[in-house]
């Protein structure tokens, strides 16, 4: 039996959270709640921790994705502007403002920090000096140098805040934790390639194409190819049984691409984690249950740990089904909801999860 990347989970001063605790986590969790009570946000949070934030291109990249950014920037309080999106409270970036925190409950060594922090360029004989800023002193000075400090896993990595400096360089040494983050528009082509080609001619082919088959059962076989309209982009394309050419993926509806988005994110993330954004886009609700009962095996043979997130109550009677079918996986719906000004996490086990679903009781 493997160990769960993550038991409990908590987060601070990260979007909407400014203290959440979840005390228990499944092998795959399911996520609900209403509007703007941090769904994506918490599959956001776990993606930073699994990355440990690895360059310091990879919180823009979040942040790009909810268009909260415009580059290139300009200077750094364009900089610092767009990160107050990513704080509590969204409040304007200044000395004091607390880091943000992911990992597992009352487990230091394992969190993930990400801190702002100050330092004044000053002259002093002819030779430039760094120093940090000392309380009271006017952050908003000309020579103002902001930081990003990142910590996870005893490991300390720190870069200037600065439009001026190449990105993508530096990397934390801590031990990132293998994370595909399926957003609810679905991966980009580009991206299913990639994830393609991570697992072609070995035997998570076949788990690829038993995702497929529950959306179009006589697929026999996947490729990505070039075409004379593709130029040099590469397409996903199935061979259907007793037909001999070749059918475009994209041709056989949303469902076939949402089947192999997932399934190829799953496959390729062993000893990691899957992140799912509104699991139920492009899904017949009737194909849901097979789906799930493929994550829930395939997650447990490739020790993955599944987060993801729905509006459909269709989705959570699949998730309980297959939940209930799987005896040696944990699954949990956890429901977020907003209780005097802050966000806090409810649990419901396979047991409880049964009976709200039998009884009709509202989760969501």
């Amino acid at each position: 039996m493997y160990n769960l990347i993550l038991n409990s989970l908590e987060v601070r001063n990260f979007r909407a959270f400014r203290d959440l605790k979840i005390e228990h986590l499944g092998r795959v969790n399911l996520l609900v709640g209403k509007n703007n009570v941090g769904k994506t946000s918490l599959l956001e949070a776990i993606q930073l921790y699994a990355g440990r934030a690895a360059t310091p291109t990879f919180i823009w990249e979040i942040m790009r994705a909810r268009h909260e950014i415009k580059q290139p920037f300009v200077n750094v309080r364009d900089m610092l502007t767009a990160l107050k999106y990513l704080f509590y409270g969204r409040n304007d970036i200044k000395p004091g403002l607390q880091p943000i925190q992911i990992g597992p409950i009352n487990s230091p060594p394992e969190t993930l920090s990400i801190a702002i922090d100050w330092s004044i360029t000053e002259t002093r004989d002819g030779t430039l000096h760094i120093r940090p800023l000392e309380p009271g002193e006017d952050y908003t000075a000309d020579s103002l140098a902001p930081r990003f400090t990142i910590q996870a896993a005893g490991a300390t990595l720190s870069y200037p805040i600065d439009p001026s400096l190449p990105q993508g360089i530096l990397r934390l040494n801590s031990n990132e934790i293998p994370c595909v983050f399926t957003s609810a528009n679905g991966l980009s082509g580009q991206r299913l390639t990639e994830l393609w080609d991570g697992i072609a001619l070995t035997r998570l082919e076949v788990d690829v194409l038993t995702a497929l088959r529950l959306i179009a059962p006589g697929v026999a076989d996947l490729n990505f190819v070039s075409t004379p309209l593709s130029g040099r982009e590469r397409i996903p394309v199935v061979r259907i049984a007793d037909n001999d050419e070749p059918l475009p993926l994209y041709s056989l509806g949303d469902g076939m691409l949402r089947a192999l988005g997932i399934s190829l994110a799953l496959v390729n993330v062993k000893d990691g984690i899957l992140l799912i954004d509104e699991f139920e886009n492009g899904l017949y609700y009737s194909v849901q249950p097979d789906l799930w009962q493929f994550i829930f095996r395939v997650a447990r043979h490739l020790n993955v740990q599944v987060f993801a997130t729905t509006h459909s109550w269709d989705c959570i009677e699949a998730f309980q089904k297959a939940a209930s079918a799987d005896k040696q996986t944990e699954g949990l719906l956890i429901r977020l909801e907003s209780k005097k000004d802050k966000i806090v996490a409810t649990l419901f086990d396979e047991q409880e999860l049964g009976i709200a679903t039998r009884e009709q009781i509202e989760v969501r």
